[in-house]
């Protein structure tokens, strides 16, 4: 089977003294629908998890100068034949910089709570990713 490697970030900021995450709509083609997710993407054998995830977090976001905190969370699903194994890290970001949409990927964005984004993400590891911050 083929094994792909991925990386996730749980982007968050403080504000006002309480963390807030930011959330993508990205497009679930399996369902056809748009869904709230976290930021995730593909590691290139060249890259460190490190390096791929400050790529991504800039492709789909347009977001600079983000700091990669530490690696929270990891798992593993199969999909269409293929082993997705994602790594998951905590990164600082300022909420104040402009985000500019990957268009092709994702069609909106929030900077929400982290009991909003549990309630409004899809994915059960997602979730699992962002109550990493409620400890």
């Amino acid at each position: 089977m083929r094994v792909r490697r991925e990386v996730q970030g749980v982007i968050f900021d403080d504000i006002e003294g309480e963390k807030k995450v930011l959330i993508l709509k990205k497009m679930d083609f399996s369902a056809r629908r748009y869904r709230w997710r976290l930021l995730k993407g593909g590691v290139y054998s060249s890259e460190t998890d490190v390096e791929a995830l400050q790529r991504e977090i800039f492709e789909e976001s347009g977001l600079k100068n983000v700091k990669v905190l530490e690696k929270i969370h990891g798992y593993r699903f199969v999909f269409k034949g293929v082993e997705h194994m994602v790594s998951c890290y905590l990164v600082k970001a300022d909420s104040e910089m402009p985000v500019k949409l990957q268009k092709s990927e994702v069609s909106d964005y929030l900077w929400t709570t982290k009991e909003q984004a549990i309630r409004m993400l899809h994915w059960n590891n997602e979730k699992d990713a962002i109550r990493v911050l409620e400890e």
